[in-house]
């Protein structure tokens, strides 16, 4: 690479500002490598309320005009800036912050008391569009548009209509990452003025969706390369099971739609330094691993049973993380010679139908609502098994923090699952984990009984898959690299003149 190239990452969440779940890591870590690779990279974010750094951050550009609705909307820029590593002589990230009175001084990202809020469309259309505004406004324009999720997928259709007036952005591209494809951005047709979709795309080949706007899809089919967070990922969302009512679009892209696996970020998630552990431990001595297993059987009022394995699992309470099948199958596990900690929240239903379980097995089973990072810590370090028995799995991080912590991982077969565990056979191939197919009952009370023979009846198997997993390593430097193709990939080939259609 000759020098840098110029990076916008347009993005609803970012780690250290604002986080609801595992985007905001993910767009940190990768933003954070390739900055360390030389590149000009910088990050556009909203100044949710909840942001701190907006108190310390400087104004670059003080009334920002936005051309969406009738008119223009305006807003404040502040920059502040997201550190590679505390203290370091490294370059800090860049961090531009939208500051809007009415779209983001809200007490959450995306809605509140389980409802998202009506205006998301208008909320996240308008950060899309100010990151364009904001390349004129400094006079800077990136030659990658880098859009994260739903939020941002307006993004590439905005760099469409303005390459074709502003010749300034005649050789920027665009790169939309789908973290997660359940969630699409679909809202009621009549915001396609509000949005400045053309009446010429809104049709059931580009942002139409049953009479309403569907922004992922349109955005990944203006977009000049598409990826997704796994390779296994990517395959399913061409198959009419896995794409959430989207496969023929992810078809239609072709070679310009690719998966590419998150890394794991170490420095956070490594038992040798872990600073929420009552004892740290390597794979080469895992002593500290039996502390950490007795203090969490002490917080959760679980008796320890040197012979019995504690399965653990942090998760957000909603169906796609196999529920519907977990609930009914746990009267059976908690009959099995195991012990089991979980900690969650979302879905009230599910909520509760945990606690009624919790209630009548408290002797076995332990749930603990909610998120606690040092419990979650915890948890990977101090289990003998970790389980991920979800319906679909962009990439997943949880089975990669287990695989680093010893804790093997029990996982459904499917997206970044399938690309990260390795599943045990037998005797000659040891794998790092214990993997199911069918989203059922019986599948899953079956891995279960195979994982629970394989630490009971074969120690010396089990603690090599220790070993083995402990051993292994997901790099956000290698993921960087991919981007990095990727990048050269989008500016090397001949811009869109229109969506996909």
């Amino acid at each position: 690479m000759a020098e840098g190239l110029k990076i916008l990452v347009i993005t609803s969440e970012l780690g250290g500002f604002s986080k609801s779940g595992g985007l905001a890591d993910a767009v940190g870590a990768l933003s954070q490598q390739l900055v360390r690779m030389g590149h000009d990279l910088r990050v556009i974010t909203p100044a949710y309320a909840s942001v701190e750094q907006r108190n310390q951050a400087s104004t670059v550009v003080d009334s920002l005009g936005v051309p969406l609705d009738s008119g223009e909307i305006w807003c404040r820029v502040l920059e502040s800036s997201l550190e590679i590593e505390p203290g370091a002589s490294l370059p800090k990230v860049p961090v531009y912050l939208v500051e809007h009175e009415h779209f983001y001084s809200r007490k959450d990202f995306y809605g509140e008391n389980g409802q998202e809020y009506p205006d998301n469309a208008q909320r996240f259309g308008f950060l899309s569009k100010a990151a364009l505004q904001l390349g004129l406004a400094l006079d800077w324009i990136p030659d990658i548009f880098h859009a994260h999720d739903w939020h941002a997928a307006l993004v590439p259709y905005f760099l469409q209509q303005i390459r074709k007036t502003d010749s300034r952005f005649r050789k920027s591209r665009s790169i939309l990452t789908i973290h997660n494809a359940g969630y699409q951005g679909r809202y009621p047709g009549y915001l396609k003025s509000w949005l400045k979709i053309d009446d010429a795309d809104f049709h059931p080949d580009c942002f139409e969706d049953f009479g309403g706007v569907n922004l992922l899809k349109g955005g990944m089919l203006s977009a000049d390369q598409v990826n997704t967070v796994s390779p296994g990922y990517a395959e399913e969302l061409k198959t009419p099971l896995g794409g959430h009512g989207l496969h023929p679009f992810y078809q239609r892209l072709g070679q310009d739609f690719s998966g590419i696996l998150n890394g794991c970020d170490y420095g956070q998630w490594n038992p040798e330094i872990d600073p929420h552990l009552p004892a740290n431990y390597s794979s080469s001595d895992r002593r500290g691993k039996v502390l950490c297993k007795t203090t969490l059987l002490e917080e959760a009022g679980l008796k320890y049973q040197p012979n019995i394995p504690l399965v653990g699992m942090v998760s957000r309470l909603t169906g796609q993380k196999g529920f519907s099948f977990l609930i009914p199958a746990l009267q059976e596990i908690l009959e099995m010679d195991l012990q089991l900690v979980l900690l969650g929240d979302g879905e009230p239903g599910i909520a509760d139908a945990l606690k009624k379980i919790r209630k009548s097995r408290e002797e076995k089973f332990y749930f603990k609502q909610g998120y606690d990072n040092r419990l979650a810590h915890l948890i990977e370090a101090g289990c003998d098994l970790y389980l991920m028995p979800s319906l679909y799995e962009p990439c997943g991080l949880n089975q990669i923090y287990s695989l680093r912590y010893g804790t093997l991982p029990i996982v459904r077969k499917v997206g970044g699952l399938k690309d990260t565990v390795e599943d045990y056979r037998n005797a000659k191939a040891h794998g790092n984990g214990f993997m199911f197919q069918e989203p059922t009952e019986e599948a899953l009370i079956q891995v279960m009984r195979k994982a629970l023979q394989t630490f009971q009846s074969h120690p010396k198997i089990f603690n090599k898959m220790i070993s083995d997993a402990m051993n292994q390593r997901f790099l956000w430097e290698n993921s960087a690299k991919s981007y990095q193709k990727l990048y050269f990939k989008a500016l090397s080939s001949q811009a869109l003149e229109r969506p996909r259609f």
